[in-house]
């Protein structure tokens, strides 16, 4: 059975929203496609919550074609075709703004603590953060900068990045150790607590459900679709088991190791295994709980993220009688396969609103996900079940992602 979105109807928002303030990584800068640009984060879950509610959110707007260069889909395919926009983003597009959603792309919790802009200007926190403090003699962290701006509410959603540079590199020794992450959330959401504001606090999804990793099944049944080479034999190739998932960049790979055998099996740095991925799962699954000990200790909100996705993984979520998925061009998520698109951050949105009023007694109403969804341009005609989709991320968007990651 099908998750349907509901819409709720438009009410007064009573909360004292007046001051908010978001701490977070990408997902909450409203990056999508694999780039930070303006269009996209006015488009954000958490511009739409502010929207929603009737009060400001200063974003920190980036120029055209972003950073890093959006991803645009030059051709659906299948295979589809992905390449970055020309030409070169000069920055913020109003670098006198000071920025209340200071999420920063790429951001651990650690870095939501300690990391702070400097010149020059050359990174996505010197310009999230940076402007225009840096030209007063102001550098400040994420935290810092929530607890300067005297917040009535705070929306943090962090620790995402604590486990991705791993799924992206296939690389479980990445993950954040849990003593530190554990440290660092709990110093993070203490000082956020201690500016007397209301906190809503999201965990993070089971990483499989994100289609920047193909499972191992599916690689064969794409490859198998488009050369005719039976699925077993790819596999066998390839080097992949079942439960094993492969990265974006894997992809390149594959017509070499196919018309030379002995070129195979992929790398080690394209393939997650299984058991690798189980050991990531768990590091989330030890994170999560970090999430909710600290989120209940603080009487926040608490938005459930992981059942959200794991429900639209099993069962799709229907807006406007059109089930969207958790595949790749499956209109929850952006060509980077990783960050929703319009219509997944409006549904991200309502589940933050969800918990926001059923928390605090507030009365902020809910985006009408149908609207988003009729001008959203990547949620496709026949959307359909990610296991028989042959669409995949290209490589670029793994090279947008470590570019933003640093790895």
């Amino acid at each position: 059975m099908s998750l349907t979105v509901a819409m709720g109807a438009p009410t007064t928002a009573e909360a004292d929203l007046s001051r908010l303030v978001v701490v977070g990584d990408s997902l909450s800068a409203g990056y999508q496609n694999g780039s930070l640009l303006a269009s996209q984060q006015a488009s954000g879950y958490a511009a739409r919550i502010a929207a929603q509610a009737g009060v400001g959110l200063a974003l920190p707007l980036i120029a055209e074609p972003g950073i890093p260069n959006v991803l645009t889909l030059v051709d659906p395919g299948p295979p589809p075709i992905v390449a970055p926009a020309p030409g070169v983003s000069t920055g913020r597009l109003d670098p006198s703004v000071v920025a209340t959603n200071v999420a920063v792309p790429g951001a651990t919790v650690h870095d939501a603590l300690a990391r702070r802009p400097d010149f020059p200007i050359d990174s996505l926190t010197d310009l999230v953060l940076g402007l225009p403090g840096l030209f007063l003699g102001v550098s400040q962290s994420q935290v810092e900068w929530a607890e300067a701006l005297a917040p009535t509410t705070v929306v943090v959603w962090l620790g995402a990045n604590d486990a991705l540079a791993a799924v992206i590199a296939a690389d479980p020794a990445l993950v954040t150790p849990l003593a530190d992450f554990t440290a660092a959330y709990r110093a993070a959401l203490a000082r956020l607590a201690a500016t007397g504001a209301r906190l809503v606090v999201a965990n993070l999804p089971d990483i499989t459900v994100i289609p920047f990793l193909t499972p191992a099944g599916s690689v064969g049944a794409m490859v198998e679709a488009q050369t005719g080479v039976p699925a077993w034999i790819v596999l066998s190739l390839l080097g992949l088991e079942a439960g094993d998932f492969v990265t974006p960049d894997a992809f390149a790979l594959v017509p070499a190791i196919l018309g030379n055998p002995g070129a195979g099996p992929l790398p080690g740095s394209v393939v997650l295994t299984a058991d690798e991925a189980a050991t990531i799962q768990s590091a989330v699954t030890d994170f999560n709980a970090v999430i909710a000990d600290a989120a209940a200790a603080h009487g926040a909100a608490f938005v459930d993220i992981r059942a959200l996705l794991a429900g639209a993984a099993q069962d799709g979520i229907v807006v406007g009688g059109q089930r969207l998925t958790t595949g790749y061009l499956g209109g929850f998520f952006s060509l980077d396969g990783i960050h929703p698109t319009d219509t997944g951050y409006a549904i991200v949105a309502n589940a933050f609103i969800h918990a926001l009023n059923t928390t605090f007694g507030t009365d902020v109403p809910r985006v009408n996900v149908r609207d988003v969804q009729r001008d959203d341009a990547l949620v496709l005609p026949g959307v359909g079940h990610p296991a028989a989709s042959l669409a995949h991320p290209s490589p670029a968007t793994a090279a947008a992602l470590r570019a933003v990651l640093g790895r």
